[in-house]
């Protein structure tokens, strides 16, 4: 029972911060402030949900992706790790909520349906969270029904919640303000810094142990 609180827990800590609700719900008003309060909503569960089928896939396929192209354990731990320092980089700069170009900008803006590409891909499910996914699942010895049912779940969660703040983005956004809103993603963007050097410590363990 405590290994199944640890990997949910495992798993909210790294997808939150590289999820990055916060951040993105400014993206998900921005991108959306011509639409009605009642189209808002449907994009923000579609996207949810497209979100939770793309980081479940990648979790259930994760050990076929890993056999198909040879690659081992570590080798996800270490470039996992990579990735999500770079993603608490970015997110610890000034303006990394907004890393799209303003050509990227308003083609979403200019698309009739965002749920999928860009909200759910990729900035909520973007290569980051995938990695992390991955990278979660690899420290279960041995993959169970059980193990990936407890990822699953933190994964249900995460997208739950991300559902939740953008459905509240106009709202959540008057209360914190813009600097509100850059304080917690630089808050996360370290968090996401201490978790991806920790994925690489793992790994290069893993390879030299």
């Amino acid at each position: 029972m405590d290994n199944a609180y640890q990997l949910l827990l495992a798993t909210l800590a790294s997808l939150l911060p590289i999820t990055n609700p916060l951040g993105n719900a400014a993206i998900f008003l921005s991108i959306t402030k011509d639409r009605s309060s009642k189209e808002r909503n449907k994009i923000a569960f579609r996207a949810s949900l497209y979100m939770f089928c793309i980081l479940t896939a990648f979790l259930v396929g994760g050990s076929f992706i890993l056999h198909f192209f040879g690659l081992s354990l570590e080798g996800i731990r270490i470039a996992g790790g990579l990735l999500i320092m770079k993603f608490g980089f970015d997110q610890l700069q000034p303006k990394s909520t907004n890393t799209h170009s303003d050509e990227e900008h308003q083609e979403a803006k200019a698309k009739e349906d965002i749920s999928f590409s860009p909200l759910a891909m990729p900035l909520l499910a973007g290569p980051g969270a995938i990695a992390s996914v991955m990278s979660t699942s690899s420290y279960v010895p041995s993959p169970s029904l059980a193990s990936w049912s407890v990822i699953i779940l933190g994964i249900l969660i995460t997208c739950s919640i991300c559902w939740i703040l953008l459905r509240q983005a106009e709202k959540l956004m008057k209360l914190l303000g813009v600097n509100g809103a850059n304080a917690l993603t630089k808050i996360m963007g370290f968090l996401l810094l201490c978790i991806g050097v920790q994925l690489g410590i793992a790994g290069v363990q893993g390879l030299i142990g």
